[in-house]
């Protein structure tokens, strides 16, 4: 049988994210699972264990790899509480209980940033998910985020088209970029760039090692859809400073 785990990552998870993450649970059918919250808010909180918040939800999902017992698994789900304020909850939930997930591998949200690195397009998995699947993957990961958490201070730079695409990223837009940029104070925009940074690292380095899986399918599809109208509304509010 396989033994599965369910890793959230959270900052401030109070009892509304608890019954959020109970609902998640229960309909994407992970209720049985071994499942951990790490809450990286710096406070006291009973409700879940705390997290050293290092390096934001990269520190936090190994922290969960570590707590859960990632050794004994076959398959673990990290999420980030984006989860519940970015994403189509319910319909992501639906997916995970549907779809299945044989092949060992990472899974997760793909893209292509429009960016070559050594001549080669930059595929990434966007970091509020990643699927585990198979203990060859999950050891895999567990590795390469170390490796590339070891780096996250340091400056990445690829060319200058990566700066500029960066930048505009950052400074956002009505239908691409960061759809927060419009709250975004100094030390904010240093911490987005640097996860920025290790998001793309992560996803090379994934990419090498050959363990990379975009989901894929109509359903899949049509989620990335929806999720892309809620990150259209949060663009439109903040531009409206709402």
């Amino acid at each position: 049988m396989i033994s599965k785990g369910c890793i959230l990552v959270a900052y401030d998870f109070d009892h509304r994210k608890q019954k959020l993450w109970n609902v998640f649970l229960k309909r994407s059918g992970l209720i049985n699972s071994k499942h951990v919250v790490i809450d990286n808010c710096p406070k006291e909180n009973s409700m879940a264990p705390r997290g050293s918040n290092e390096f934001y939800e990269f520190s936090g999902y190994l922290e969960g790899l570590e707590k859960v017992g990632s050794k004994d698994l076959d398959k673990i789900f990290l999420f980030n509480d984006t989860l519940f304020e970015h994403h189509a909850t319910n319909m992501w939930a639906n997916f995970f209980k549907n779809v299945s997930f044989e092949r060992d591998g990472i899974y997760g949200d793909g893209r292509i940033e429009p960016i070559l690195w050594n001549d080669k397009p930059l595929k990434i998995l966007a970091s509020w998910h990643f699927l585990l699947v198979g203990k060859a993957s999950i050891k895999a990961f567990t590795k390469i985020q170390k490796d590339v958490l070891a780096d996250f201070d340091e400056p990445f730079f690829i060319d200058d088209a990566y700066e500029l695409y960066r930048e505009k990223f950052l400074s956002g837009g009505i239908f691409n970029g960061y759809s927060l940029s419009g709250k975004l104070n100094k030390e904010d925009s240093l911490k987005k760039k640097r996860c920025i940074d290790t998001e793309h690292r992560l996803g090379r380095a994934l990419d090498k090692a050959g363990k990379m899986i975009f989901y894929s399918g109509f359903q899949y599809h049509f989620i990335h859809l929806v999720d892309r109208y809620l990150s259209f509304r949060r663009r439109f509010k903040s531009r409206l400073g709402l």
